[in-house]
């Protein structure tokens, strides 16, 4: 099976009992005891998932092939642990205001780029805390948003996601319905408002992607938000919110970028060049946040991770 086969359900694992009772935490303890309570259950999910820690040491052996197996082992369990946190911001944010700061280093950048009159595209990834991202970008009230993602989520858990985020300014486009969302995203960009959309992730199927260098592998990433600011004449400006301490996250905005795609014979060369660009600008992102990842699937095409430092050197000798 090759990799834009292998498909991401878009649910999180855990109960709507489980989550309700990480907001009750959230709400009464505050910061830390939410963090402390939520160590046993990822642990379990740690030795439960065999799969996602298997991927998320993949991840490390080719982010840093230098730390072995046991190292590799060690910063899986850190990578688990800092996603679970950051799923519990998702409630402490509205149950606990005030526990969470939040610097904008991008908002002249995204200033301009939603008041562009033919729209924009804000085009983030799965580093750092995307859902957290809605609420801080409605505080900064730049106009009409939407955000474009699948809902797959246990209905209940999405309702108590969207509770604690609150974030009353945007509105929502189900890519459920790939026609409806196209027709929905070019409607919204026409008007000059603005689509907020993820850029990392595939469907399972090779069209409507490129396949581009990224961490030293080649991955597949979609084109359809490059296409949709084609089509309109919307700008895309790639957006992160990216947690920097104990209790602290940073907005990070980039652009804007015009894009254009030339005549129908250069097309899909543009398309392979504005996609190689967004992913150059992902992975030096993870490489900077590396425990802010969050696609625990098979993400790189083939089975190319980089073999550790000893080995390499055993294939020399």
């Amino acid at each position: 099976m090759t990799n834009h086969e292998k498909k991401w359900t878009g649910r999180s694992h855990g109960s709507a009992f489980g989550h309700w009772l990480v907001h009750l935490v959230a709400r009464y303890g505050g910061v830390t005891v939410c963090y402390l309570f939520i160590i046993p259950p990822t642990i379990v999910l740690f030795l439960r998932l065999h799969e996602r820690r298997r991927l998320c040491m993949r991840y490390w052996q080719r982010l840093r092939p230098d730390l072995g197996r046991w190292g590799q082992t060690f910063m899986a369990w850190r990578h688990f642990y800092s996603f679970a946190r950051q799923l519990a911001d998702r409630f402490l944010i509205g149950a606990a205001p005030g526990a969470l700061r939040h610097t904008s280093l991008g908002f002249n950048t995204l200033q301009t780029g939603t008041h562009h009159p033919q729209g924009c595209v804000i085009l983030s990834a799965h580093v750092g805390n995307w859902e957290l991202s809605g609420r801080f970008i409605d505080a900064y009230r730049l106009g009409p948003m939407h955000l474009v993602m699948l809902q797959a989520e246990n209905p209940e858990v999405a309702d108590q996601v969207r509770a604690a985020l609150d974030a009353k300014g945007l509105s929502l486009i189900d890519l459920k319905d790939p026609f409806a969302a196209s027709l929905g995203i070019a409607a919204a960009l026409r008007a000059g408002e603005t689509c907020c959309m993820l850029g990392d992730r595939t469907v399972g199927q090779a069209s409507g992607t490129v396949l581009v260098p990224f961490l030293g592998g080649m991955a597949r990433f979609p084109t359809g938000p490059f296409i949709a600011a084609a089509t309109t004449g919307a700008v895309v400006v790639p957006s992160f919110c990216v947690k920097v301490g104990w209790n602290h996250y940073v907005t990070l905005a980039y652009g804007p970028w015009p894009i254009t795609l030339g005549s129908r014979r250069e097309r899909q060369a543009h398309l392979v060049n504005l996609v190689a660009r967004w992913a150059l600008c992902v992975a030096k992102i993870v490489r900077r946040f590396p425990l802010q990842w969050h696609n625990f699937y098979d993400f790189w095409e083939g089975d190319d991770t980089v073999a550790p430092r000893s080995s390499r050197q055993r294939l020399k000798r």
